[in-house]
């Protein structure tokens, strides 16, 4: 394969929800930390969307005026030698992400980030990223060409498996790209009953026909489960 395998991997109640109360509760601990733990056993890459970045690895406020100025073409940024046994990978279409750090401390790692854009982000914005060592790939005008990216993730970074972790909205793009080639759910023991609350996909209301089928099912000590998922 010449780009990188996605696996879906979700932590989620029983009624489809990828957040609300139940998350965090003593209850579900043991499925909580094993989500966290099998995530570096399906791939060496974390990947997520803006919004889910944004809330959780990159949180800072962008001054972006200090790089006023610059004549930063657009292109793939690729430091020389850059390695790491792990990745946190951003698919941030406009650069919003507000890194503190060239890396973000998830599962006991501390995981190199990527920034996955287009251009759509401001020169002064990939002008930040290499003040931050932050390599970045452009891959598409305004949207994010993803199976460009899925390739140059293999080629620059030998990202052979990526694990994207949502939001819905990515988890939904890639399905419609036919880009999902396995789904990994772990299934907490409550309901969140919530039903503002995102499920795992949204394709924005669009029917994706594709077939997956149960290869394994795994129970867990408080009442979870693990169902892994493989594209027909």
């Amino acid at each position: 394969m010449d780009r990188a395998k996605v696996i879906i991997h979700m932590y989620m109640s029983i009624d489809g929800k990828i957040d609300g109360d139940w998350d965090g509760l003593l209850g579900d601990k043991i499925s909580g930390d094993y989500y966290d733990d099998q995530l570096f056993k399906l791939g060496s890459a974390n990947a997520n969307g803006s919004n889910t970045i944004v809330m959780y690895a990159a949180k800072g406020k962008l001054d972006l005026s200090k790089y006023d100025g610059q004549k930063i073409e657009y292109g793939d940024w690729v430091p020389e030698g850059i390695q790491s046994p792990t990745w946190d990978v951003s698919y941030d279409r406009r650069g919003r992400a507000g890194w503190e750090k060239n890396y973000f401390p998830y599962a006991g790692r501390k995981n190199r980030a990527i920034e996955v854009v287009t251009k759509q982000a401001s020169r002064n914005y990939l002008a930040f990223l290499q003040s931050m060592e932050i390599p970045y790939l452009v891959c598409g005008e305004r949207e994010i060409n993803l199976a460009e990216s899925l390739g140059k993730l293999k080629k620059y970074f030998d990202i052979k498996t990526m694990v994207l972790g949502g939001g819905a909205l990515i988890n939904g793009a890639f399905l419609k790209a036919g880009l999902v080639d396995q789904i990994s759910l772990v299934i907490a023991p409550y309901i969140s009953g919530d039903s503002k609350k995102k499920g795992t996909f949204d394709t924005l209301g669009k029917f994706v026909n594709q077939r997956f089928h149960v290869t394994q099912t795994k129970k867990l000590g408080d009442g979870g489960v693990h169902l892994i998922y493989d594209r027909d």
